[in-house]
């Protein structure tokens, strides 16, 4: 009888120390980096992160809904430029790439880390629009093979065929 006494005194005791922290932690002031360095302005990379992110999860429909809504807009800050470009690498067409890295180089220099992603940005449509040209390269190429072989195999055919006098 005296071990339950004491055990069920020991989880009283347990049950109202978490409640003690658990208040006094709700009191406590959130943990905030250290002051950036006089003249080093803050990152925008993160928010650049997140916007890639946030594009990447719309709709189809959303994408287009958004992508109408900026085309309407007669000026747009580096913000709204890289929303856009996220917006068109979206897209499927070389158009929409290309018009989409001439965005991003419209941008304004900011810090290094969110200039770093943006010339990341632009080497993968860079790349992505090349990718497309040689696909479309290799099929033009492609077609112009099986029309020389239709054109070999007819010539063929013509030659093989018996002559009547």
């Amino acid at each position: 009888m005296a071990s339950n006494l004491a055990d069920a005194a020991m989880t009283f005791k347990s049950i109202v120390l978490a409640g003690l922290l658990l208040t006094l932690g709700a009191c406590a002031t959130p943990f905030e980096p250290p002051a950036l360095r006089s003249g080093q302005a803050e990152s925008n990379a993160p928010a650049l992160l997140t916007e890639l992110a946030r594009v990447a999860a719309l709709s189809p429909e959303q994408r287009r809904r958004e992508l109408a809504g900026l085309d309407g807009e007669r000026r747009l800050d580096d913000a709204r430029r890289f929303q856009l470009a996220a917006l068109l690498e979206r897209e499927d067409s070389v158009d929409a790439l290309e018009r989409s890295l001439k965005t991003l180089s419209a941008m304004s220099d900011g810090d290094a880390r969110a200039q770093a992603l943006v010339e990341l940005m632009k080497r993968s449509l860079k790349a992505r629009i090349e990718l497309r040209q040689q696909t479309a390269r290799a099929q033009e190429l492609q077609d112009k093979l099986e029309q020389i072989k239709a054109l070999e195999k007819s010539l063929q055919q013509r030659n093989g065929a018996p002559r009547t006098p």
